[in-house]
């Protein structure tokens, strides 16, 4: 006890030498505190000053992390925390994915009208809530730190599905999310209680880590790890673990499903990246070949189903939901590139993936809440009649697609050169496999991402009802679009940025 006490204030000392890395946190937290208190006033004016209050808590961490200084690289927080370039980056990343979440929100009938009373803050302080776990997820390098932070996302997440819970399908998926995430995130623990109980430690990223594992029973190994990649994968909406993805798709409203199909599935990647990074080490990962076996599984099956089952879909949002699982496959086969230098290929992939999902939902948002569109056969002659929008669908479709002249080929090809690169220095068959298969699977997203095209211009319509697009979501597909051309013909801003914050 006297021994415990004695190292009590050289802890505190760490948390607070650390406390400057997590600034961007800190902040996050007071807004969702102000949020959650300014919706206890019954005031019609602060009403509707929630959302910006959010908007300037997000913007505000956004600024801090591009602008302000770099902070204390390195592990703080007693080992539990990681701050370096890739914890930075992605914190941008995740303060978009908010704001963006917040804007379509703005845009969204259904949610204005039900949060103009009740509930409207606490709607947008879990937005921050959410947020805030994921730049938990990206920093954490401790298995428990790790299960906290998916489970302040999936907390959040799963009430944000509910948002709408007076409609039956909201509640249908708030349901089937809450039980099928508690199974994910108890086989995920036990799989970490495993690791635990095989090394004496909980941060992965220690060499001796996984050294005491090479001593372990490599059965014991693989099964603990495929418990724990369960969670890992669910997070991402990867197969098997993506049966609840349709479901949410269907029932949330449109922001937040945008939201799930990028924040999530951006800190889940992050967390597996860090998770296998000591398989750069040749050594490590012969040793264990099963499990990067599993994850070449994983990838092969997550592309297959999210490919082939979009194939046959007959609504937006579930076709959008499968794309969401085949582009997870895409992230998976990028960090199975052992032996070349992935981290800044699936940085910039995830940047594209942002701005084509916000683009495209925020499109299926104005179908749906304003055009009374459910199903694909409902676009039927709309391009003809909201050009504007039409050919901004396109654009996002080919870019999702990864066809020229748009980021997402850009994206791709980064991913597809590491895998060669990977697969001529090491020849794994694995890799091969996967990049062939990879390549011919965008050729079948072609064929259900051209579904609404196809309805769009190909098809005709009778009726004569005039079409309205609204000032700010014209400026918002724009500006969602043009990224997706500039970043095609000059990958290099970003690229070069990314690195100069990863060096």
């Amino acid at each position: 006890m006297e021994e415990q006490a004695a190292q009590l204030p050289q802890a505190i000392d760490s948390i607070l030498a650390g406390a400057g890395s997590l600034l961007p946190e800190l902040l996050l937290a007071i807004f969702f505190l102000l949020l959650v208190t300014l919706d206890l006033f019954k005031s019609k004016t602060v009403k509707r000053l929630l959302p910006w209050v959010a908007l300037t808590g997000l913007f505000s961490v956004l600024v801090l992390l591009v602008l302000g200084p770099q902070g204390i690289d390195g592990v703080q927080f007693l080992n539990l925390l990681r701050s370096d370039g890739i914890a930075r980056y992605t914190g941008i990343l995740f303060s978009l994915t908010g704001i963006f979440t917040i804007l379509l929100s703005l845009q969204n009938p259904k949610i204005e009208r039900r949060k103009q009373g009740e509930g409207r803050g606490e709607y947008y302080a879990l937005i921050l809530m959410l947020v805030l776990g994921l730049n938990l997820m990206a920093k954490s390098v401790n298995l428990l730190m790790v299960f906290l932070a998916i489970e302040v996302v999936s907390i959040a997440s799963y009430i944000l599905t509910l948002t709408l819970k007076e409609e039956k399908k909201a509640v249908e998926a708030g349901l089937k999310y809450v039980l099928y995430g508690t199974l994910s995130a108890g086989v995920m623990l036990y799989g970490m209680s495993f690791f635990y109980g095989l090394t004496g430690s909980l941060d992965y990223t220690l060499v001796s880590f996984w050294r005491s594992l090479l001593d372990a029973s490599p059965l014991m190994v693989t099964v603990a790890a495929i418990l724990v990649f369960a969670g890992f994968l669910f997070k991402i909406s990867a197969a098997p673990f993506h049966f609840w993805t349709p479901e949410v798709y269907q029932g949330a409203p449109m922001p937040i499903v945008a939201l799930f199909s990028t924040g999530p599935k951006m800190a889940g990647i992050i967390v597996i990246m860090r998770f296998v990074a000591a398989f750069a080490d040749p050594t490590i990962a012969g040793a264990f070949a099963d499990v990067q076996l599993f994850l070449g599984i994983a990838a092969l099956a997550t592309l297959a189903v999210g490919n082939f089952t979009a194939l046959w879909q007959r609504t937006p949002r579930r076709l959008m939901a499968f794309s969401s699982v085949s582009h997870a496959g895409f992230l998976l086969m990028a960090l199975l590139a052992f032996g070349s230098d992935y981290t800044v290929s699936v940085l910039f992939y995830m940047t594209v993936l942002l701005f084509m999902n916000f683009g495209i939902f925020l499109f299926l948002q104005m179908a749906e809440e304003d055009w009374q569109v459910h199903t694909l056969e409902d676009f039927k002659g709309m391009g003809t009649r909201v050009p504007f929008a039409g050919v901004m669908a396109l654009l996002f479709l080919l870019s999702l697609t990864g066809l020229p002249p748009l980021a997402g080929f850009m994206g791709k090809l980064l991913v597809f050169s590491n895998v060669w690169e990977a697969y001529t220095a090491n020849g794994q068959p694995m890799l091969l496999v996967l990049l062939v298969v990879g390549i011919l699977l965008t050729g079948v997203a072609l064929f259900y991402y051209i579904k609404i095209p196809y309805h769009l211009f190909l098809k005709r319509n009778q009726t004569a009802e005039n079409l309205v697009i609204s000032l700010s979501n014209k400026l918002l597909l724009v500006f969602f679009a043009l990224p997706l051309l500039v970043l095609f013909f000059k990958p290099d801003l970003l690229l070069q940025w990314i690195q100069k914050l990863l060096a």
